[in-house]
């Protein structure tokens, strides 16, 4: 009962049953400690949050490239197709894979195309500016595979093709 006065942990002190935790807590969390040591705690929290941000947003893109490469290798495996990859019977899981960067890429980066209506309808060359991150090339191929049924074939250095994945 809370309103029944009782002798808490050290038998010593008579305080309600809530009095009696609240007192424990604080004993168990070492509030003391925490006020001395205040500005180190925030300290050290505020650097592992800002290891943990510029480090989360790397790892997650990578995660979810080598998680799209499992996910087409199954695909192939289990449907056992056998065709080219540039053939229409990959566009079913083109388009799983594309609609989840797209997804992606609206949630976590705000990421917009405009213009797309102006390309032409034939063939042609798209010079794409690479600066601000790689995977915006992604995000684009997504959004572009998803509006216009279009594949965008790449050119890459040949160090690309020596990375992992």
């Amino acid at each position: 009962m809370i309103g029944r006065k009782e002798f808490c942990a050290s038998g010593q002190i008579p305080m309600t049953n809530l009095s009696c935790l609240a007192y424990v807590l604080e004993e168990w969390i070492v509030v003391e400690y925490l006020k001395k040591n205040l500005f180190h705690v925030v300290i050290v929290s505020l650097t592992m949050s800002a290891i943990l941000v510029f480090f989360i947003v790397p790892l997650t893109i990578l995660f979810f490239i080598y998680l799209s490469n499992i996910l087409l290798l199954i695909y192939q495996r289990n449907s056992e197709v056998k065709a080219h990859p540039l053939s229409d019977v990959w566009d079913s899981a083109r388009k799983t894979i594309a609609s989840f960067w797209d997804i992606y890429a609206r949630i976590w980066h705000g990421y917009e195309l405009h213009g797309v209506e102006n390309l032409p309808e034939g063939p042609g060359i798209l010079v794409y500016y690479h600066g601000a991150i790689p995977v915006d090339y992604l995000y684009f191929l997504s959004r572009l595979f998803l509006w216009k049924k279009r594949l965008c074939l790449s050119v890459a250095d040949h160090f690309v093709f020596r990375l992992p994945g």
